[in-house]
């Protein structure tokens, strides 16, 4: 398992599109996978990804998983520092300490999900010198295809005391 590495990164902005994650309360559920991937091809089928790609820094597609109280969220987006689109949300990443995880091969989708499984199942136990800090997780599909896909997952974490 050496697919994974703690990195100090600087802070940025997704912008997107957001829907409400259903059957799971903390920011890790197995019942997020498919909403994740019908909100994504929503986007997509809508024009909606167009929009932001219009907006967009890099060639990287961005995706991020908060919670706001008791619901978490999924947007789907870009790295920008523009103005937001109607009906578009941001989310700020705070320069911090981030667990990342890279995987390739296979869908998008099945890749996030083995990644995130490894990082809040895995790796950020009482073991581990790191833990979860709370905010927001990146998901960055790093080659453009979401078919056979590179990625990399962002999970900021704290030194453990």
């Amino acid at each position: 398992m050496n697919n994974f590495k703690v990195e100090r990164k600087e802070a940025f902005r997704i912008i997107g599109f957001k829907t409400a994650l259903t059957d799971g309360t903390s920011i890790h559920s197995p019942h997020f996978s498919s909403q994740k991937t019908a909100f994504f091809k929503s986007m997509i089928d809508n024009g909606q990804m167009a929009t932001l790609r219009a907006l967009a820094e890099n060639p990287y597609g961005y995706a991020a998983v908060t919670k706001d109280q008791e619901t978490v969220f999924y947007y789907s987006g870009v790295q920008s520092s523009q103005p937001l689109p109607d009906h578009a949300g941001e989310v700020w990443f705070p320069e911090s300490e981030y667990l990342i995880l890279s995987g390739s091969g296979g869908l998008s989708r099945l890749a996030f999900d083995q990644l995130e499984d490894q990082a809040f199942e895995t790796l950020l136990t009482d073991t581990f010198e790191w833990e979860y800090s709370g905010g927001p997780v990146a998901e960055i599909l790093l080659n453009g295809n979401p078919a056979d896909a590179e990625v990399e997952v962002w999970v900021p974490v704290l030194k453990r005391k």
